[in-house]
């Protein structure tokens, strides 16, 4: 990454003002400069890490959770959904235990709806 790129980077993740007091000194300024950029990089790409780890989890617990109850029989669209869209870890467990307990779908539903709304 170039300084230019650099520079748009870091104007562009709020940091504007540091980014001109950066500008206005010389010798070590560009060392911090670039310091402060791979910094807010980093922290960005762990960040995004995390979140997308979380996220591929929330879809494989969701993703069991449809196939516990597809031996159940025909999912309504609307109960697939709303398993689906779920992203709280701790709920999307507790439906996987009630799912692997249920011995029909309106079982399911019932305890999901009582469990967690």
């Amino acid at each position: 990454m170039d300084h230019v790129e650099q520079m748009a980077a870091l104007a562009l993740l709020g940091e504007q003002k540091r980014l001109i007091r950066m500008l206005d000194g010389e010798g070590s300024a560009k060392e911090e400069m670039c310091k402060a950029i791979d910094d807010l990089i980093e922290d960005g790409w762990m960040r995004g890490k995390a979140e997308g780890k979380a996220e591929g989890k929330a879809e494989g617990k969701a993703e069991s959770i449809l196939a516990l109850l597809e031996e159940l029989g025909s999912i309504p669209e609307g109960l697939s959904a709303k398993i689906k869209e779920q992203s709280d870890a701790k709920i999307l467990t507790k439906w996987l235990k009630l799912a692997a307990r249920a011995k029909d779908l309106e079982q399911f539903g019932q305890e999901m709806w009582e469990c967690c709304g």
